[in-house]
């Protein structure tokens, strides 16, 4: 079986997921991480991309570039980009529209355009996917994008990703990948299920409805926060630490860029232990004016930090079931996705709010959306056509669920679930076990589900059966609403086909 890829790159980190033989991985890079820092450095001599380039943050930081992604979005808000280029670490400058990053390197200033900074976190990746695969030739991938993304966005990320050396199969979008990393509706087409996706990421929150209906996706509301993200979490551990080292030492770390940067650096790795430990030891060497900070945080005090602070955070997903038109029971599926959603107190939150729906929560949730692209990339034979909507394509469906009821049965049976995308065609065998040679068939529309008030369609009468035998019934709709209804005694193979409107 030919292998494929799937990638995911937020503002913070990059995931890179191999599907092969049937299973998904998740790729290490040369560091050991399954999860790569998504920042870059510019040095005289090199790119650096990677952890590498995050531990220099605190010596060059106007270098290094992070947080890139956001800026790949062609519908930024004002405030956001006046926000961005004001706390961005290395100069950025907005000329007419167009962004740029201006970096120093002794008495010369190189530019580099956010595109540019994308293609080397993708040749980063590409480097990491030819590792696992031995091999530099073939490397397909499914790229996911956020859902706000436009046309435009998506292609740039995908012309990035082919400059690498990747050859795209497709581009999807992340609340879509974080679906089917645990192929929620893909091996049961008659199952619907009402999924909601949570990922908080280092810089955003996103907050999704997924309606799942016969292997189609249909988004139903989304909700972007681009200044709710995880790092707010880190900040606030960050500046209670200077709090404890200014009390200890009278000296104020807040005062030093520098040592912010290390002292969050640390926090950042303090709340990562914090999701899987109850107790984190805070090291930093020469924190302030040469004097070492170290201290030990217990997961409860960080949770009673960031306590006040999780109805922000909640608030989204109360405001994306308003505007799907969902209440919190329909809600049958959480799915976390996300590095901060590591958090046991921010799963404990989401879980709160939807007690009744199963969480998802097996995949690492800053694993979760690479992991689904390369599910998507597993399915996918050969690439789309270049003309071909990457991200989402308008197929009619039907607008209501259709029955069937056979005689003598008081219960109907779902043949056509809501949403489902036509034409569409399923079989459903049943036994005839009644000596009679007559058999007739209703076929009913509902009304939200089977206790709604049924509409008939039309009823199929069956004459000259062979006793006993099985039928296979075939229902089919076109994009005019007409319906066909075919009827096949399996033993006689007999074919009756009536055409009904709907």
């Amino acid at each position: 079986m030919a292998a494929s890829f799937g990638i995911h790159v937020g503002n913070t980190t990059a995931c890179l997921a191999l599907f092969k033989d049937g299973k998904i991985e998740v790729i290490a890079n040369d560091s050991g991480d399954r999860v790569t820092p998504a920042m870059v450095a510019f040095n005289e001599s090199e790119t650096i991309v990677g952890l590498a380039a995050k531990s220099g943050l605190a010596r060059n930081g106007a270098s290094i570039v992070m947080y890139n992604k956001r800026l790949l979005n062609e519908n930024i808000e004002e405030a956001d980009l006046e926000r961005i280029i004001k706390t961005s670490a290395c100069k950025l400058k907005n000329e007419e529209g167009n962004l740029k990053y201006e970096i120093r390197n002794g008495d010369k200033i190189n530019c580099f355009t956010p595109e540019e900074v994308a293609v080397c976190i993708f040749k980063k990746m590409y480097e990491i996917a030819s590792s696992a695969l031995r091999s530099e030739t073939d490397l397909r991938v499914v790229l996911s994008v956020p859902l706000y993304f436009q046309q435009n966005s998506r292609q740039l990320i995908m012309r990035s990703a082919e400059e690498a050396g990747f050859e795209v199969l497709q581009v999807i979008s992340e609340p879509s990948a974080a679906v089917l990393a645990y192929g929620v509706g893909l091996t049961n087409l008659d199952e619907e299920h009402v999924c909601l996706v949570y990922r908080l990421g280092g810089e955003s929150l996103d907050v999704t409805v997924i309606q799942v209906s016969s292997g189609m996706f249909t988004v139903c509301g989304s909700v972007h926060k681009s200044n709710l993200g995880g790092n707010k979490f880190t900040n606030i551990l960050a500046d209670y630490l200077a709090g404890e080292f200014r009390h200890k030492w009278k000296l104020d770390p807040q005062e030093s860029r520098r040592s912010m940067i290390k002292l969050r650096s640390a926090s950042e790795m303090c709340k990562q232990i914090l999701s899987t430990m109850s107790t984190a030891h805070c090291f930093v060497e020469s924190l302030c004016e040469g004097v070492d900070f170290s201290y030990n945080i217990t997961r409860a005090r960080f949770e009673n930090l960031i306590t006040s602070y999780l109805s922000e955070y909640t608030q989204p997903a109360q405001e994306v079931l308003e505007m799907s038109g969902f209440n919190r029971k329909a809600i049958t599926k959480v799915i976390l996705a996300g590095g901060a959603m590591k958090m046991p107190k921010m799963q404990q939150a989401v879980k709160e709010i939807f007690p009744e729906a199963e969480l998802l929560s097996g995949i690492s949730p800053d694993e979760v959306i690479a992991t689904g692209a390369a599910r998507q990339g597993g399915s996918l034979t050969r690439p789309f056509d270049p003309d071909c909507e990457h991200l989402a394509m308008e197929v009619p469906a039907t607008s209501k669920p259709i029955y069937f009821k056979l005689p003598g049965q008081q219960d109907m049976k779902c043949i056509i679930p809501a949403l489902t995308p036509v034409p569409v065609k399923r079989v459903h065998v049943h036994s005839v076990k009644s000596c009679e040679s007559y058999l007739a068939v209703e076929v009913y529309e509902v009304d939200g589900d089977s206790c709604g008030a049924p509409f008939l369609l039309g009823k199929v009468e069956l004459t000259d059966l062979v006793i006993p035998t099985k039928l296979s019934i075939e229902i089919s709709l076109n994009s005019v609403g007409e319906m066909h209804v075919t009827v096949l005694d399996q033993k006689s193979q007999k074919k009756y086909i009536w055409k009904m409107e709907t």
